[in-house]
């Protein structure tokens, strides 16, 4: 999704410099709460955006670094991820945004572009998103992108529910 522009935002491929600014995320316990991270890591930090990286050269999937096109200040990780769920290969929206960034559209902005680009570029017959069952903000936001639950699943060991739009 490198170079996928929005109103207000810029995709680009994310790189290990991310890491200046991802320290926000992994900073702050809020932000992190449903990831297995712990709160200050700089190894977690570098960790998420390695996976992201052996990501994007396994499959060409991955988060991308969301820029903010009117000030040049990253908001967030956002972008198209290959999952395998209950054995299906699955195409899902994740989506990750820096505490400065909530509350501003910004998170459902991202993803009502990846599911506008795995459309547009026949990426997979459906898009899913990942949620945990309290992550009530991301509900939110994958409701607002035209995704319904579908089901309960665990992934990774973890318990989620899989919110999906079909085209």
């Amino acid at each position: 999704m490198h170079g996928v522009t929005t109103e207000r935002l810029l995709f680009r491929t994310a790189t290990m410099d991310d890491t200046s600014w991802w320290m926000e995320y992994i900073n702050d316990a809020s932000a992190i709460r449903f990831m297995p991270f712990t709160v200050g890591s700089e190894e977690d930090c570098r960790f998420f955006i390695q996976r992201t990286l052996d990501r994007y050269a396994a499959d060409g999937s991955g988060l991308n670094a969301v820029i903010e096109r009117s000030s040049g200040k990253p908001v967030g990780m956002t972008g198209l991820l290959t999952q395998v769920v209950d054995g299906q290969d699955e195409l899902e929206i994740g989506y990750h945004l820096l505490p400065s960034a909530w509350g501003k559209g910004f998170a459902t902005e991202a993803a009502v572009a990846c599911k506008e680009f795995a459309h547009t570029n026949n990426c997979h017959t459906s898009v899913i998103s990942l949620i945990d069952h309290e992550n009530s903000a991301s509900q939110a936001v994958a409701g607002r992108n035209g995704m319904v639950l579908e089901k309960d699943t665990i992934h990774r060991g973890v318990p989620a529910m899989v919110w999906r739009h079909r085209f």
